[in-house]
């Protein structure tokens, strides 16, 4: 009958009713789907479904045909059949519409039931029922007062309900799903006393024994399926699993620290799938005896019967991957051989493992059970490690090796010298060779097919390639690869990580990698650090004597030039000139970074040459530091970049002044003086077309340069950020150039946004700041003749920072602040006393610009006072940190933090004086993390604890005695101890800049 005349369609509710059209697809499904498929209605809604799991429970219950194939084969032929017409979504899990399970529900009333919330099923004749399942996931709900589940009303006379209907007796399946507690196991187990034919049984969550939950588990003799999930650590599995005969799957995968198996596990001579930890696989003894066995994970060679490598010999079914350790327990080619490996077709991963450790080595030995280790022609994946021959294995030298390998791993073999020809294996994707102290070589091909060598084209699949502690790797090649040929070909590298090789002299020729993803070479040879992530370059020269022309070659030619987004230059100390030509192919270039090249220099290019050589025309983000660039060819430099708008120079000492606007003129006698010299090739000349460009603009660490011309920073009329620090002759100059105009005019461009200076004195600083009003960021340090900060343009700051102004006494013109968010107050004790000392009522309407803020970090307690933590309603988070002197908090201090009622974030860093914390720490009712690091002085935590509504503690560098109290604090969601907490990465960022700061 079609399906257009099929009855299904009268059944059709509404034009919405999709449930007859569904029922008429399944109904058109060959037999053995429709089993599979209706079987699924005991699941959950939402299940999702691990594809081999599923499968072996069809396998259990006998709905797979045995053939030709496998029937895991089978199983996952059918699987996919049903994803193919719609009955399953695939993508990680598998899974159902919650549609298509409402149908399976409805197609399988007869035999299955999912008994969810208990509901009694109405409407089913529950005397049909051989599949059951129960879900307790809503049955139960979590108390917040008791922190335990509990279950819901009239739990037990639902559960009994259910006990009373379905013939027990005669079920096949059994699954429990969710949470349950002592008193439901009691339930369960009367309720169930009568099960015997069992054919698949699972059970979640076991917080009691097997036999609390099935009173008689030692007569189901009939189970195929059982999955075990206990939260019981140490909780051994019972000794009546070994006399479950018919048992196919066992599965305790998530047994909580399961270590032991029981004696007779090798009685189980049906077994085909024991999904456990690898390490429990090894553990299995006589496992010889189980011949269906599809998957062992682990074998442990050791020095008794049950344990020998003979016990792999009669396991051809095995599958997916298989790892052979102590083969050091091995004593002969024969004794290898009985392992037959060579017939187990259906491994696709092999690791073979001797004992690192070992004493005594005999490398005519090892190599000859290594030989006798042959693995079939199909192999994918091969990990050999710690192996202590010379000789590689002639099933992985000869002209005939196992063209199937897609992965190589050598790790830990000190004497292999003679490593197998990497070249004959055309599907290799993956090659790792680690650890292997004696070979001085990377063979490509064999002496004997060498003379194919012209027409051979070799890694065309390689993906990765790691090559890490090699001491006497000399290079990548076999002596005779000058002869000529087709070579390497790594269209499809996309890693490259070669480290810790000192002699290695030639790498391969790595040609055009249009899928390089990462390159790191590192402590190679002569070579510098490369390090290439996605489309950023990282070249660092160090003791390298390698030219940077050389590098290049090496590794631009490589990588697409093209795509290349940012390329950084480092710690060459003979680097001198830019490679024109290379950087011109760097067509899609938006940063630049040269650092700690002293004798870097640019060739002079006359301005108005063509644009075709025009440098990278996508440069965006320029950065040089301690170079030994004049302030002339860094300015015909910016001249070839139209679209740059950020840039930051630092301590380049051959850049002595600073001109703003104009055009560059045409080249200048030097040779007259050397003042003449400072005036041309010292002078950085901004021109007039980069002024309207530039956002971004760093100056560090000049300590001689001046600005000349009368031209001043108001000419930048798109910056927004400026930082000058380490600079103090370069304000000075912009003074004097003020001081000789009779126009008052400001310094800076009102487009200010973000601020960052040093040396500054009360009137310089005034002029900056007299016409920022859209300035957000401020921040000022190592100024120590600055007395006071005029803060009234500033309306929209938001991010106050003053540090290491010894003088400082006052902030002015606080009252047209309305946004501050952030504040940083370091090293300036003058104002700390002034802020601390003073309670009166213009002191609180001075405090009223603190209304807003978040965030204050500050190194004195005398903040921590009445008057400003009543003025901070706002604040959320106060880092105290580095503060001298410091060895506890006073009784006043203690009630002022108090406070603080919206501080959910507290720290306390690097306080090495600092003795206790407050004593009234758990007042503060509102914090909710709290961090400590590096106070070693402090050795507990406040008598009267930590706030009740903590959530999260951090403890790193701290006393013992404080770090074993924290780890035994309770009532507390995260307790980190010594740990790098993501919370203390603002404040090392902190601490760094403060340590450099210190340096200067």
């Amino acid at each position: 009958m079609s399906i257009l005349q099929s009855d299904e369609w009268k059944l059709q509710q509404g034009p919405d009713d999709i449930i007859p059209a569904l029922k008429l697809s399944f109904t058109h499904l060959p037999f053995h789907l429709q089993r599979c498929f209706s079987y699924c209605a005991l699941f959950p809604k939402g299940h999702m479904f691990d594809g081999l799991d599923l499968v072996r429970i069809w396998i259990s219950q006998g709905f797979i045909s045995s053939g030709s194939k496998r029937m895991e084969e089978t199983g996952y032929h059918y699987l996919n059949d049903l994803v193919d017409r719609g009955f399953f979504q695939k993508s990680t899990y598998y899974s159902m519409h919650d549609l298509i399970h409402d149908l399976a529900h409805i197609v399988s009333l007869e035999e299955c039931h999912m008994t969810d919330n208990f509901d009694s099923g109405s409407g089913t004749d529950h005397a049909t029922i051989r599949h059951l399942s129960i879900n307790t996931r809503s049955a139960y709900k979590w108390n917040p007062h008791t922190c335990i589940f509990s279950p819901s009303d009239d739990f037990q006379r639902k559960l009994a309900y259910i006990g009373e209907k379905v013939q027990t007796k005669n079920l096949s399946t059994l699954m429990l799903f969710g949470k349950y507690d002592k008193e439901f196991s009691e339930t369960f187990c009367k309720v169930f006393k009568e099960v015997r034919y069992l054919r698949v049984l699972r059970l979640p969550t076991l917080s009691y024994s097997i036999d609390s939950l099935i009173c008689n588990f030692s007569k189901l003799i009939h189970l195929r399926y059982l999955e075990l999930i206990s939260s019981v650590p140490g909780a051994p599995l019972p000794e009546v699993i070994c006399q479950l005969y018919h048992l196919q799957v066992l599965d305790v995968e998530y047994w909580v620290h399961l270590s032991t198996l029981p004696h007779g596990m090798s009685n189980l001579v049906n077994l085909r799938h024991f999904v456990a930890r690898g390490e429990l696989h090894a553990k299995i003894a006589g496992v010889g005896r189980l011949k269906l066995l599809q998957e062992l994970k682990e074998f442990r060679v050791g020095k008794t019967k049950e344990f020998q490598i003979e016990q792999l010999n009669g396991l051809t079914e095995l599958g997916g991957s298989l790892a052979i350790y102590n083969l050091e327990n091995v004593g002969s080619r024969e004794e290898s051989k009985n392992a037959g490996l060579r017939d187990k077709i259906y491994i696709h991963d092999l690791l073979l493992s001797w004992c690192k450790n070992r004493f005594d080595v005999s490398s005519i030995t090892e190599a000859q059970v290594l030989e006798g280790l042959h693995p079939h022609r199909g192999l994918k994946r091969l990990h050999i490690i710690s192996y202590g021959g010379i000789y590689s294995p002639t099933w992985l030298s000869s002209n005939f090796p196992l063209t199937s390998l897609e992965s190589i791993y050598l790790e830990n073999c000190t004497k292999w010298e003679l490593l197998p020809p990497f070249g004959q294996f055309p599907l290799l994707k993956t090659l790792h060779l680690v650890q292997l102290s004696a070979s001085t070589e990377v063979p490509i091909m064999s002496c004997d097919n060498w003379a194919e060598y012209e027409k051979h084209v070799f890694f065309p699949c390689l993906e990765e390639l790691v090559i890490r502690d090699c001491p006497k790797l000399r290079s990548f090649a076999s002596p005779q690869s000058s002869s000529g040929g087709k070579g390497f070909h790594f269209g499809c590298l996309r890693r490259v990580n070669i480290y810790n090789c000192p002699q290695l002299i030639h790498l391969p020729q790595f040609g055009e990698m249009k899928s390089l993803f990462t390159m790191s070479i590192e402590g190679v040879g002569t070579f510098p650090h490369i390090r290439l992530l996605v489309r950023a370059l990282h070249i660092k020269g160090g003791a390298s004597v390698r030219t940077l022309d050389e590098v290049l070659v090496l590794v631009l030619t490589g990588c697409r030039l093209g795509a290349l987004k940012k390329l950084t230059i480092s710690s060459f100390l003979d680097f001198a000139y830019l490679p024109w030509e290379i950087f011109c192919q760097l067509l899609s270039l938006e940063m630049l970074v040269i650092m700690d090249c002293p004798r870097f220099f640019l060739p002079t290019y006359p301005y108005g040459q063509r644009s075709e050589n025009i440098f990278s025309p996508l440069l965006k983000k320029l950065v040089i530091q301690v170079c030994g660039i004049t302030g002339k060819q860094l300015s015909y430099l910016l001249l070839q970049l139209p679209l740059l708008y950020f840039l930051t120079i630092r301590k380049c000492p051959k850049i002595a002044s600073m001109a703003i606007g104009g055009l560059i003129a045409g080249n200048v006698s030097s040779t007259t003086s050397d003042n003449h010299h400072w005036t041309t090739d010292g002078l950085l000349q901004i021109s007039s077309d980069l002024l309207n460009r530039l956002q971004y603009l760093c100056i560090e660490d000049f300590p001689d340069l001046v600005l000349r011309g009368s031209e001043s920073f108001l000419g930048f009329t798109s910056l927004k950020t400026l930082h000058i620090t380490g600079c103090p002759e370069f304000f000075i100059s912009i003074m004097t150039e003020k001081e000789k105009s009779s126009e008052s005019c400001p310094l800076l461009p009102p487009s200010l946004q973000d601020l960052l200076v040093t040396h500054m004195d009360n009137k310089l600083l005034t002029s900056m700041l007299s016409n920022l009003t859209s300035l957000s960021i401020l921040s000022v340090s190592r100024s120590p003749e600055l007395t006071s900060v005029a803060l009234h343009p500033c309306t929209s700051l938001e991010t106050l920072i003053v540090e290491k102004c010894v003088r400082l006494s006052s902030l002015d013109g606080t009252g047209s602040l309305c946004s501050i968010k952030h504040m940083r107050i370091f090293e300036c004790p003058s104002l700390a006393i002034t802020c601390g000392s003073s309670s009166s009522h213009g002191q609180d309407q001075d405090l009223y610009f603190l209304l807003h803020l978040e965030k204050l970090e500050i190194d004195n307690t005398s903040f921590f006072n009445t008057t400003i933590c009543r003025s901070l309603p706002s604040l959320q988070h106060v880092v105290f940190f580095m503060a001298k002197n410091v060895r506890c908090f006073t009784e006043e201090q203690d009630k002022a933090l108090c406070r603080l009622t919206s501080l959910h974030t507290l720290d306390f860093c690097y306080c090495t004086d600092l003795l206790s914390l407050p004593k009234e720490l758990h007042l503060l009712s509102s914090v909710k993390r709290l961090s400590i690091k590096a106070c070693p002085g402090i050795l507990s935590l406040p008598e009267k604890g930590l706030p009740a509504s903590l959530q999260e503690l951090y403890v790193s560098n701290c006393s013992t005695e404080l770090k074993e109290q924290c780890r035994k604090t309770k009532n507390i969601r995260c307790v980190y101890v010594d740990r790098h907490a993501g919370k203390f990465i603002s404040i090392c960022k902190m601490l760094r800049l403060y340590f450099r700061n210190q340096k200067r």
